[in-house]
């Protein structure tokens, strides 16, 4: 066997069982991204989901508490689920535990500051959902007027969601 053949026989056992175990749990991501879910509060400190849809439409917005204490082969526990009476497409604000018009979901909730959570939005009977967005109360509670938390936390003006990447 020359040289070549037998490091590219190595990567080849090498990456096999990677490949395979990325597999089998799971991992492959494919899940249209339609859009940008971001979190802020009302004038009341009631937090706010914020969601700009690109494509399509969402109608199922849901929040999710975070993984303390979880074995690793637990979802995290859905602290309410909202859906709405139709899709909905453009900008969809929707507060998290208040009466918000056609919408069905929980209209209270209480949130641990010292926890964090995590904001989904996604079209039913679609593999199509907008990026979610982690937060904590605490964090929700430093915003200045005007600011949204996106991502993994990270906190952006509220006018950057006015507009879809193209």
């Amino acid at each position: 066997m020359t040289p070549l053949l037998r490091t590219r026989a190595l990567i080849a056992l090498t990456l096999a069982p990677a490949v395979t175990a990325l597999g089998a749990c799971g991992n492959a991501v494919t899940a249209d991204v339609i859009g940008t879910t971001a979190v802020t509060i009302d004038e009341d400190g009631r937090p706010v989901a914020v969601v700009r849809v690109c494509d399509g439409e969402v109608d199922t917005i849901q929040l999710s508490g975070d993984r303390t204490g979880l074995a690793d082969d637990e979802p995290n526990p859905v602290i309410g689920t909202w859906r709405a009476t139709s899709g909905r497409d453009g900008t969809v604000e929707l507060v998290l535990g208040g009466a918000n018009a056609g919408w069905n979901g929980p209209e209270a909730l209480t949130l641990a500051d010292d926890r964090t959570y995590v904001v989904t939005a996604a079209r039913s009977g679609a593999d199509a959902e907008a990026t979610q967005v982690s937060f904590s109360p605490a964090q929700l509670a430093s915003l200045a007027p005007g600011q949204v938390v996106v991502r993994d936390g990270d906190v952006v003006a509220r006018t950057d969601l006015d507009e879809c990447a193209g």
